[in-house]
């Protein structure tokens, strides 16, 4: 039976994989909902090996499957990449990162991805390594150790949602209310002497 569930484990992991790889290959995407039961069937996949062996062992055999599947899907295009490297591209001209750089509100938004990089995201770091000691499984030390990794991965997805977001300031209102809940949560758990 755990066999099984860890086949099917890995199974929602790719396709986890592959609906974030769509959304991203979609010209203006799939829309949140793709990307979050993306993660979240990552995440849910890796549950199997999590529960099947010691948490950090479970952790990195569950990371796997994602990275693989990953780097499968990117293949077809690096390799058309790798071939065409010799061949010069045209030089572009008057192109910026932000389509509309002399829109109004540029100020705004840069302003917003400031906050959300230098306040918000960290925030919701911390507030995750909080979470994790808190909530996590494991022993004292299992749980400290983890809490480090939960605190990067946060700190990286929050980053990357606040600068790449078109709304940088819903990006970053979100992480900070995400923060929010789960320190407030975190602290009020700890304070309670559940733990």
């Amino acid at each position: 039976m755990q066999v099984a569930l860890q086949v099917a484990g890995v199974a929602v992991q790719a396709a986890g994989v592959l609906v974030l790889y769509l959304h991203w290959r979609a010209k203006g995407g799939l829309g949140g909902v793709a990307v979050v039961a993306g993660w979240v069937m990552i995440a849910a996949g890796g549950a199997p090996w999590l529960l099947a062996v010691s948490a950090e062992r479970g952790l990195a055999i569950a990371m796997l499957t994602p990275m693989t599947m990953g780097l499968a899907l990117l293949a077809p295009d690096a390799l058309a990449r790798f071939e065409n490297r010799g061949k010069r591209k045209p030089e572009r001209t008057g192109e910026t990162l932000e389509p509309d750089a002399s829109a109004p509100g540029r100020t705004s938004r840069n302003m917003a991805r400031w906050i959300g990089a230098l306040i918000a995201a960290p925030a919701f770091a911390l507030a995750s390594a909080a979470a994790w000691q808190a909530w996590g499984p494991g022993n004292v030390v299992d749980r400290v150790a983890f809490s480090i990794f939960a605190l990067m991965l946060a700190w990286t997805a929050a980053l990357l949602w606040v600068l790449s977001a078109p709304r940088p300031w819903r990006a970053a209102a979100v992480t900070t209310l995400g923060a929010l809940a789960l320190g407030g949560g975190a602290y009020l758990f700890v304070s309670s002497g559940a733990v």
